[in-house]
């Protein structure tokens, strides 16, 4: 699409629309001419951006300050040292955490899951090989200077309670680096820019404002970058910098600089201030105080980072859209070849694309980097950005749909752009405790060949051996923290009887995301074990309200090794079973004590406690089950397995004493009420394998469906699904009977219907076992005849056409799948 023609500088651009955004130009003129002229230095800058990094390291090469000062975390200026350290690498963040132990706040219980859990916030500031800040920092340690972080630490900004009306309590998530990208995009300086230029997003205007546009040097694009942020900042209410907390840390920035200047006994001409574009026209004679930290637990430290986690696509508030794009601009910056960028990046992308065994050739290649040059040409631009290269690469490769013909392309697209780099921190920042204690757990338990190779690796334990024992539940602590090192492959079995209640079966990875996880853990604890107990602690006040999850959580806690938490899981799952009144909950918390119960003895579980929330959890389970006689279609999977929990329960009962005749009565009086043919197919099979009713019941009402009006006929495949689900061997026995109504209700059966039957008598039969299903072919083989069932497998017909029967027969089964 063609642009509107606009002016040759930003400034110009910004006259432009002036008018339509309600821009006042003298006033702006004169503010930015006040920045400019000032003896302390200001240079604005975009997050993440190689153009405003080149700029700033010829800034700071030319002025050589004493002092530099840099938008970064003010409780992180001892990381300096390390973040610069030869041995660390980008992409890397600082990380800062805060634990409010003494809940000065006022949040526990609102931020955290209970009034005795403090509240925790995390904070991430990240840093590619191309952040102006980072470049600022090296530049700074190259010729000398100071560096001072100037950004309000972010436990600062968290609102206490009494701050706050109840019902505009604000609980803050995790907050990445502050940006303000968002008062570019939703200014209405912005808006006009796009109406003028036809630019889709925010990040395509900068980068053919900034990133792509040749400046004749940093004084230029600084002055240009003032004018644009000048214009931006006049047009954002106050009200909303207010609300997201930019002018207290416009305030800290502010009192920081004085008072470093003042205290270094340094002119601010010998100062420079890197900061967002946003921030240079901070309010000099505000003289309000900014607000004081909290009281509490505070950790910054420097932690390997990767280019996902700072692309858009991770969620990142402040996200760079490609790090690996503009890295590749950051590397090829002094290239003599100005295209080098997009014949590299174009390559790059066709050679992922080919890995999807997709056709893309170097006549491709060639052709998306002529048509993203006549793109660039055709929009107004000096070079292409990376629309046009987007824009090229899917006329040029995709023949078809791009939305579903060039899925592959997209998706080659993403991984190009983004790239997959992942930082490296020097061994000298020292490691976070719960690091530390996950590489001397790893030592202590023999697993160091994680690390050996970044490779699957498969380890079997038998846990009746104290070291696999000690390894089997450092891996689950692993798995609970969402640690991505260990993934179980096979659990130990149900019951003694097959042999393997102690084996387990885990794959092992090394990830370098290994440490980035851990250090988010930092927050809960020290090691690895109070970690997982602070969680642990957490998800059982949240799930208290459903019994099903507290009592599995019960299973968490034997397998996590928590012996200390046992009796408090107990009573939450007390009090949980008797509040509980859902089926489904119910019978899940069940089949959970039915694993304890099964692993009682060798785990050393002291079984009358168990046994009694056994009892319990059995008595109202029974009464629940009314509750799902007219269960939702997307909640009949676990009406399913949750009367299968109660019926295994009853079953076994090994001396617990429950009322059998109970269960029997509930299950009768709610297939009676049952409405769904899937639910009363399911509580009549149910009363087949309690012996409560004979098979040819079952028999006989599909007969009737043969007979009945074809709203009511189709739905026989539900049934039939429903009755599968729950009794197979018992309505098998009478295979005779079960054949000869299907039958029935076959040959009544107008096309139509049939259709409509099909899926789900398919899905039905598709719950049998291979054998059962084989022993009902013979059944209806014979009643057609063939009185062997060995002449089922007898071919007449030459071997070419056998193929293609069972070719149609493989594809009808993947129709007849889809109708499901």
């Amino acid at each position: 699409m063609a642009r509107r023609k606009t002016a040759d500088t930003v400034e110009g651009v910004v006259r432009d629309v002036a008018e339509p955004s309600g821009l006042d130009v003298a006033a702006l003129q004169a503010r930015v001419a006040a920045v400019l002229a000032e003896d302390l230095y200001w240079f604005p800058v975009r997050h993440h951006s190689p153009a405003a990094a080149r700029f700033v390291e010829a800034a700071l090469q030319e002025r050589r300050p004493r002092i530099v000062f840099i938008e970064g975390p003010a409780e992180a200026n001892h990381l300096v040292k390390h973040i610069l350290h030869a041995k660390t690498k980008p992409p890397i963040a600082i990380y800062s955490s805060y634990r409010d132990d003494g809940n000065v706040l006022g949040l526990a219980g609102i931020a955290s899951p209970a009034p005795d859990i403090p509240a925790r916030f995390s904070s991430w500031y990240p840093l590619l090989e191309y952040s102006p800040e980072f470049v600022a920092m090296k530049t700074a340690k190259e010729i000398g200077a100071d560096v001072v972080f100037i950004d309000l630490p972010y436990h600062a900004t968290i609102r206490a309670v009494t701050d706050q009306a109840p019902a505009e309590i604000d609980v803050p998530d995790h907050a990445n680096v502050r940006e303000s990208d968002h008062y570019f995009a939703a200014s209405d300086l912005y808006r006009e820019l796009a109406k003028a230029g036809g630019y889709r997003t925010w990040d395509e205007a900068w980068d053919a404002l900034f990133e792509m546009r040749t400046f004749a040097d940093h004084e230029d694009y600084r002055r240009e970058m003032t004018a644009f942020c000048g214009g931006v900042r006049a047009t954002t209410p106050r009200e909303r910098m207010i609300s997201d907390d930019t002018l207290p840390r416009e305030r800290h920035m502010l009192r920081t600089i004085e008072t470093t200047l003042q205290k270094q006994n340094v002119k601010p001409s010998d100062a420079v201030v890197v900061c967002g574009g946003f921030h240079v026209f901070l309010d000099r004679d505000d003289k309000e105080a900014p607000p004081t930290p909290p009281a509490g637990t505070c950790y910054s430290t420097v932690v390997p980072y990767s280019y996902f986690r700072v692309s858009q696509l991770s969620g990142y508030g402040a996200g760079n859209r490609a790090p690996q794009f503009y890295q590749r601009i950051w590397e090829l910056r002094d290239d003599a070849a100005p295209d080098a960028y997009l014949i590299q990046h174009a390559v790059a992308t066709l050679k992922q694309v080919r890995k999807s065994r997709e056709p893309a050739s170097t006549a491709d290649a060639i052709s998306v980097c002529q048509h993203a040059n006549l793109l660039a040409r055709l929009r107004g631009r000096p070079r292409p950005v990376l629309d046009d290269i987007h824009d090229a690469l899917i006329t040029c490769v995709v023949k078809g749909n791009p939305n579903e013909e060039g899925l592959h392309l997209r998706e080659a697209m993403d991984h190009v752009d983004i790239g997959t780099a992942i930082g490296k921190v020097t061994p000298a920042v020292g490691r976070l405790p719960i690091v530390q204690d996950f590489y001397d757990r790893v030592d202590e338990l023999d697993l160091s060949m994680i690390f050996e190779k970044e490779k699957n690796l498969r380890l079997d334990l038998d846990k009746r051996n104290d070291l696999a024992r000690r390894q089997s539940i450092f891996l689950h602590r692993l798995r609970f923290l969402e640690i991505e090192t260990a993934s179980l492959l096979e659990g130990a079995a149900a019951d003694f009887a097959t042999g393997k209640i102690f084996r387990e079966r885990w794959q092992l990875r090394w990830s370098p995301q290994i440490e980035a996880h851990l250090v988010e853990q930092n927050l809960y604890g020290d090691t690895i074990e109070t970690a997982v107990l602070a969680r642990f602690r957490e998800g059982l006040v949240r799930d208290e309200a459903h019994a099903g999850k507290t009592c599995q959580r019960l299973v968490n806690a034997i397998q996590l090794d928590l012996p200390m938490l046992m009796q408090e899981v107990e009573a939450t799952c007390g009090r949980s079973i008797d509040q509980e009144t859902r089926f489904a909950s119910l019978g899940q918390a069940l089949g959970a004590l039915c694993v304890l119960d099964r692993h009682a003895i060798h785990r050393s579980i002291p079984r009358a406690s168990l046994e009694s929330l056994l009892i319990r959890c059995y008595g109202r389970a029974c009464f629940a089950i009314a509750e799902a006689a007219n269960a939702p279609d997307d909640q009949h999977g676990e009406v399913v397995s949750s009367l299968l929990a109660v019926a295994e329960v009853v079953g076994r009962d090994q001396g617990l004493g429950l009322d059998r005749q109970l269960f029997v009565e509930q299950v009768r009086l709610t297939a009676r009420a049952s409405l769904a043919p899937f639910l009363r197919g399911v509580f009549l099979g149910m009363l087949v394998e309690l012996r409560d009713l004979p098979s040819q019941e079952l028999t006989k009402e599909l007969r009737a469906l043969a007979q009945a009006p074809v709203e009511i006929m189709t739905t026989a495949g539900d049934f039939l699904d429903g009755i599968l689900a729950v009794s197979r061997t018992s309505l098998l026995v009478n295979a005779d009977d079960l054949v000869e109504a299907l039958d029935d209700l076959l040959r009544a059966a107008e096309w139509d219907p049939f259709l409509v039957m099909l899926p789900r008598l398919r899905a039905a039969f598709e719950r049998l076992h291979r054998h059962q299903r084989d022993s009902l072919a013979a059944n209806v083989a014979e009643r057609y005849g063939l009185k062997k069932s060995q002449q089922l497998t007898e071919l007449t017909t030459s071997a070419a056409a056998a193929a293609r029967i069972a070719r149609i027969d493989a594809r009808v089964a993947e129709i007849m799948e889809t109708w499901n």
